[in-house]
């Protein structure tokens, strides 16, 4: 009986390992720099969950938590994609790579009697 606990025990544990390594976002925060074209725009935290990621300033602007989808490219790096919505501003598109402990990716705002803005960002895990 004992090694049936011992061996369910290890065959618990390297599941859990497993869903935390399918998901590399989860429970991490990362700081990241926006640009239009060459010129910096602002910085802000990325918070992700395990199905969620928001950003510190579009929360101040009415920008949601976003479910987030991902996966492995062809580079065999994670990429993940969102669309964060805000009543009174629009939405935003975001596409981006982690790669290691560096994030980078853009983001696309749309908001109704605006040009779309293009954006890109780029940062790192917040330690």
């Amino acid at each position: 009986m004992k090694k049936i606990v011992f061996i369910f025990s290890i065959f618990l544990m390297s599941v859990i390992v497993n869903a935390q390594n399918n998901n590399p976002f989860a429970n991490n925060i990362f700081t990241i720099d926006s640009y239009i074209g060459d010129k910096h725009d602002n910085s802000e935290d990325l918070t992700f969950t395990k199905k969620t990621v928001e950003g510190s300033i579009c929360l101040q602007y009415g920008f949601e938590k976003a479910i987030y989808t991902r996966s492995k490219n062809k580079k065999d790096i994670w990429q993940f994609s969102c669309t964060m919505q805000s009543k009174e501003h629009g939405k935003m598109v975001w596409k981006g790579v982690k790669d290691g402990e560096q994030i980078s990716g853009a983001y696309l705002w749309t908001k109704q009697g605006q040009d779309p803005i293009n954006y890109t960002f780029k940062g790192e895990l917040k330690q």
